[in-house]
């Protein structure tokens, strides 16, 4: 019963950063995400936004929170819902939501399916994310975005 005791104080004294630390991708990232893309002068150009990733472990998934800061001029969004399954390498999440097209002033949604491709190597975050749209096809840069990058938040103190 002692050394019970003993091995429960040990794993209580240890730093909640280390007791917490199932998966390299658990905690809270500051990332750098394509928001979207924009037409200047007949080019398709990224819109990149910041973002803060927030990943915990749940048994056998990792569910992530992705909030969004709005770039100028785009409304804000809620939070986005991510999943996937716990695992070496890099982790695929999916998120299921709808795209908003503004076509000269005329809007219309579509239903969106959105892959987040991460891996994380200590405190850098790198990945990618591919979007598909129903019912569209995306040719050119909407369909090979930039690269995801970030890196972890430290806890304060």
């Amino acid at each position: 019963m002692t050394r019970v005791l003993a091995i429960c104080a040990i794993l209580l004294a240890a730093p909640p950063s280390l007791r917490a630390q199932a998966h390299p991708l658990a905690g809270t990232w500051d990332v750098l995400i394509p928001a979207g893309m924009r037409v200047e002068n007949g080019d398709p150009v990224p819109i990149i936004a910041k973002g803060l990733l927030n990943v915990s472990v749940a048994g056998d998934s990792l569910i992530g929170m992705l909030k969004i800061e709005p770039p100028a001029g785009m409304p804000a969004k809620p939070a986005s819902r991510l999943a996937a399954r716990t695992g070496t390498g890099p982790t695929v999440f999916v998120e299921r939501s709808k795209m908003t097209i503004n076509n000269n002033g005329q809007e219309s949604d579509y239903p969106m399916t959105v892959t987040y491709t991460f891996e994380a190597t200590g405190d850098s975050l790198q990945g990618r994310m591919t979007r598909t749209v129903e019912g569209m096809a995306m040719p050119g840069p909407m369909s090979t975005p930039p690269p995801i990058s970030g890196k972890r938040v430290k806890p304060a103190g």
